[in-house]
């Protein structure tokens, strides 16, 4: 079974205007902002007790602010278009291994694997961009 959680933030605000400067700089002067999240996979081998999915939540949202917490996405897919980037399916990373440990370690044994990708929405300055530019930008 694998869950997803997701939380809104995944760049502070100074590096969210240092990579805007970037896009600008190497691809288009059209995208207008960045919104960004980050997006936990949780593999396990059964389902998790309401319990357990408490203090998982509590773990990932790793905050003093559950707003920005959630099962679902923060990044709309409505006037952008939304990549994401994270550690291929195939390969466990070392963050995984240091996740997976400490949730063993306080009891939640179920869970096998936990990657974390990083989820940018690019929202040009029109509304209505044709996907195909976005997706020419990227090429």
């Amino acid at each position: 079974m694998i869950l997803r959680f997701y939380r809104k933030g995944a760049l502070s605000e100074y590096k969210t205007q240092q990579l805007l400067k970037r896009i600008h700089s190497e691809i288009s002067n059209e995208i207008k902002d960045i919104q960004t999240e980050f997006c936990y996979y949780i593999l396990t081998e059964s389902p998790l007790s309401n319990n357990e999915l408490t203090i998982l939540k509590w773990l990932l949202a790793e905050t003093f602010e559950p707003q920005n917490f959630s099962d679902k996405s923060f990044l709309s897919s409505e006037n952008g278009m939304i990549f994401e980037v994270g550690p291929r399916l195939n390969f466990s990373t070392a963050w995984s291994t240091c996740a997976v440990s400490v949730c063993h370690s306080i009891g939640i044994k179920k869970i096998q694997r936990i990657e974390r990708s990083r989820r940018y929405k690019l929202i040009p300055k029109i509304n209505n961009f044709p996907s195909e530019i976005f997706l020419s930008m990227i090429d």
